[in-house]
């Protein structure tokens, strides 16, 4: 029993398909903030209902615009899809710009000469099918080659390898196989073509959903985990990490230190200056305070104006010196904000960990050094000790 398929009924299958995932994803984004990867996306789906559509009315316009019209939606459809995946992804940058510009200048004068010389069906399928293939191998290796692939993107990666595939095995059997084919011919090939087809508007609407809901889930975490004024650790994030780092270094016998620091007299500030001097005087002390810290220290904003950062691997003595020479860098850095600069107090402690060790009561214990700091003139750091293995505190 041979196994046929009626090609014109697959393409009124592909009209229906692309029709209403342009309409359910318009329909989904209607209540989102519209942006540009969700319009390339849904332009990109009535743009493939017209290519669809466009083959259909072969028989009645002629081939010498029928068939460059036709060619040329397949290649905007399909590179506009691509393009909004990518651009969910961030992978939409100069790099696949100038790629994406270079094939479509290449696709467009490849069309011309074949139009002009050599226009046989075979030829004008296995040229179509060469330029799909370069426009979906590119995100293929873009996220083969990206080390923070998510599972996600590892699947799309294969669909665009498969997809390429086919259309280079449609290619090759256009040009060496079967001389007479056009777009319409049944044969093997063709069915994997339409497959092939068939798959990308399936996987695409899938895709674009999941990596919108990724995207989503992301732009959420990190508002969840950073300040939105200094793009630093919030209190919950830095919290959360100071635990995990505490815990490593009672692992592998590690010192830790543990300092809070406060903003004197800020009240003072944006009454004096205004609240957005005040906000420029937090980022300006986030940027100097970071910029001091090592690669596996923690810096969060905890309070107000009040910041706690976590010196993994150091001792009691290399802290204090970190503490007093970060405190003079505050304090030269200051006079870029304010005509007078501002100063900072610092409560500090350092522990060698255990597995009974409780941040909570190392940051109630810095908290009180702090508050000594304070009430001992400001601008300066005081010291909180620990003393025994039974995690006794004083200052």
């Amino acid at each position: 029993m041979s196994f046929q398929l009626d090609i014109k009924s697959l393409l009124y299958l592909f009209i229906l398909g692309n029709l209403f995932s342009g309409l359910m994803i318009t329909f989904y984004r209607y209540h989102f903030p519209k942006d540009i990867a969700s319009s390339l996306f849904i332009a990109s789906k009535w743009i493939q209902v017209t290519f669809w559509s466009s083959i259909l009315l072969w028989d009645y316009l002629p081939h010498r615009i029928a068939v460059p019209l036709s060619n040329a939606l397949i290649l905007a459809g399909g590179g506009l899809e691509i393009a909004a995946l990518l651009m969910m992804m961030g992978m939409l940058d100069r790099r696949a710009k100038l790629y994406y510009l270079a094939i479509t200048a290449g696709s467009i004068l490849s069309f011309v000469i074949v139009a002009l010389f050599f226009n046989h069906p075979n030829i004008r399928v296995a040229t179509t099918s060469l330029w799909v293939m370069l426009f979906v191998l590119y995100p293929g290796c873009r996220l083969t080659a990206s080390p923070e692939r998510s599972p996600l993107q590892k699947i799309l990666a294969t669909v665009f390898y498969a997809i390429a595939a086919v259309m280079l095995l449609r290619s090759f059997v256009a040009l060496a196989v079967e001389p007479d084919m056009g777009p319409l011919t049944t044969n093997p090939a063709q069915y994997l073509y339409y497959l092939g087809m068939f798959l990308m508007l399936i996987g695409g609407i899938a895709a674009f959903i999941l990596l919108s809901n990724e995207h989503s889930y992301q732009k959420l975490k990190r508002i969840a985990t950073y300040d939105s004024l200094t793009g630093i650790l919030g209190r919950r994030a830095f919290l959360l990490e100071a635990e995990l780092k505490l815990a490593l270094a009672a692992k592998k016998r590690e010192y830790c230190s543990l300092l809070l620091l406060d903003l004197d007299h800020f009240k003072k500030v944006n009454d004096t200056y205004g609240h957005d001097t005040g906000d420029s005087v937090l980022q300006d002390f986030a940027l100097t305070a970071e910029s001091t810290l090592a690669g596996g220290d923690l810096l969060g904003r905890v309070g107000g104006e009040e910041f706690a950062i976590l010196l993994y691997g150091q001792d009691a003595l290399s802290s204090s010196h970190q503490a007093e020479a970060l405190r003079e860098t505050l304090g030269e850095a200051s006079v870029h904000c304010l005509p007078c600069g501002y100063t900072v107090s610092i409560g500090i402690v350092s522990v060698l960990p255990d597995q009974q060790t409780s941040l909570n009561a190392l940051y109630k214990l810095c908290d009180l050094a702090l508050y000594q700091a304070k009430q001992e003139g400001r601008d300066r750091v005081v010291r909180a000790r620990v003393t025994g293995r039974s995690n006794t505190y004083h200052t």
